[in-house]
């Protein structure tokens, strides 16, 4: 007992010492934790801070392999699998174990594994957002400037914003932390879809102003948060809210950056790492079995086919088709991401999509007709828009108030196939969704409305018996 006891003394002693060591020769590594007062000591650390969180948002927040990274990850590409399969987009391997019940439109508290990593990673970027925030916030050092600070800020800010928004379109009412506290968020009951939506704005509200307006940030390349990635939020959000004007404004706002963003002539070239209407991506670290693909390119190609029923969609000339979608083996897949594999030590070609310039459009499209039938010239003058590019049949100006809804949800279902869940949210948000999916054939019988909603996770209900299930799955 005695020996044991000094054999473990003896290796933490070397353990900290070894660490210690490392310390005095590690220079410009970003930092694995936010929760420490050395981090937030000058400009440098706090920036490595967000910039660690940035990387676990696309290179993974555990060390699972990298290369299921897409399927264990919110912001890698779960996101796109789950709404892409629980919708009408995508179809998934019948002997694919892990998705099967998400595409049949299945679920139970039991077969929902892949949903319980979507809710964790999110909220795993909201602790570490919440402890930058608090962290900056806390800091009297004179080394962290007050644009540092600002800037920071925000980006943090707006991190807690997208998981918060995400999580609420899979799972609806949530609980809502805001602090790393852990006495003042171990027993949070759910907040309501409404409150988590004024929450969302809340922090984008506060974001805007504290952020740069240009991607000094992220080097000139888009893979950290501006102002205006923040607006074009406040834009998605203000719509899915109820709130056409605000959306409009966003929208609006962002569309007028026309220094910085504009529609890629080609479809083909939406996603590269150039791409001019990014408005935020996420970039992989290609060293490693990922080679220079994308996470999510790297699982989704040649794995989840497309459903016909989309891909027939497509007018014949529409450019889309033909850049974002392949044919193998008599199958359609989505090809929005071309490098599934390659070299390791290649500068990636592709980054990872977040937010680009298309969206806007049809946010202030829908958000146009929405607040007034008058506005018809307007929603279709920006669905031409997309359409213009897309060599797709412009459409006519005379369309009633109904035609150009219907317009829109088609349109938003082509330019934003297997991108974030864009289609299961859209399906749900506009109450279409049972009508939509109930009727094909591999989701038949349909198990009842209560499958637009993922389970809440069962570890965390037996964590806080405060958090309540979503109506209709039991825990049996």
């Amino acid at each position: 007992m005695y020996t044991k006891k000094y054999s473990c003394l003896l290796f933490l002693v070397l353990t900290i010492l070894t660490a210690s060591c490392k310390k005095l020769v590690e220079i410009d590594a970003p930092v694995d934790t936010v929760t420490t007062k050395q981090v937030f000591a000058g400009n440098k650390e706090a920036d490595w801070a967000v910039s660690g969180l940035y990387s676990k948002m696309i290179n993974g927040f555990t060390a699972d392999l990298i290369t299921s990274n897409a399927e264990k990850n919110f912001s890698a590409g779960l996101c796109t699998i789950l709404g892409g399969l629980s919708s009408d987009e995508l179809r998934s391997p019948l002997n694919d174990e892990a998705y099967l019940f998400f595409n049949i439109n299945k679920l139970t508290v039991y077969r929902s594994e892949a949903s319980i990593h979507l809710w964790q990673t999110a909220y795993k970027a909201i602790f570490d957002a919440n402890a930058i925030i608090e962290g900056i916030a806390a800091s009297e050092s004179e080394y962290l400037t007050d644009s540092t600070r600002k800037q920071l800020t925000g980006e943090a800010l707006s991190i807690r914003a997208f998981a918060y928004f995400n999580l609420v379109n899979f799972f609806g009412d949530l609980p809502l932390p805001l602090t790393t506290d852990f006495n003042k968020t171990a027993r949070l009951t759910r907040s309501t879809v409404a409150k988590v939506y004024e929450q969302i704005l809340a922090d984008l509200r506060q974001a805007i102003p504290l952020l740069q307006t240009d991607y000094t940030a992220g080097k000139s390349e888009r893979v950290r948060i501006n102002r205006w990635f923040a607006e074009a939020l406040m834009a998605r959000a203000s719509l899915f809210s109820g709130d056409y004007q605000g959306a409009i404004t966003s929208a609006t706002n962002v569309i007028e950056q026309t220094q910085l963003y504009k529609l890629e002539e080609e479809p083909s070239n939406a996603f590269l790492s150039s791409s001019t209407e990014a408005i935020l991506q996420l970039k992989q670290n290609n060293i490693s079995a990922l080679g220079n693909a994308t996470p999510e390119g790297y699982a989704i190609t040649n794995r989840f086919t497309l459903n016909e029923q989309l891909v027939n969609s497509f007018e014949a000339a529409d450019k889309r088709k033909a850049a974002w979608i392949k044919l193998s083996d008599d199958e359609f897949f989505p090809a929005k991401y071309k490098i599934g594999s390659a070299n390791p030590y290649d500068s990636p070609l592709e980054y990872y999509m977040v937010m680009r310039l298309a969206e806007l459009y049809l946010i202030r499209a829908e958000a146009s007709i929405l607040f007034s039938a008058s506005n018809t010239g307007d929603a279709i003058a920006d669905l031409n828009v997309l359409r213009k590019r897309a060599n797709a049949t412009l459409l006519p100006t005379d369309l009633s108030p109904e035609e150009v809804i219907t317009a829109i949800g088609k349109e938003r279902q082509l330019e934003l196939f297997a991108e974030w869940g864009h289609r299961w949210f859209d399906l749900k948000r506009t109450g279409k969704a049972s009508a939509v999916l109930s009727v094909l054939n591999y989701k038949m019988p349909w198990d009842g409305d209560h499958q637009l909603l993922y389970p809440i996770p069962l570890d965390d209900i037996r964590d806080n018996n405060n958090l309540k299930q979503n109506s209709g799955y039991t825990n049996l």
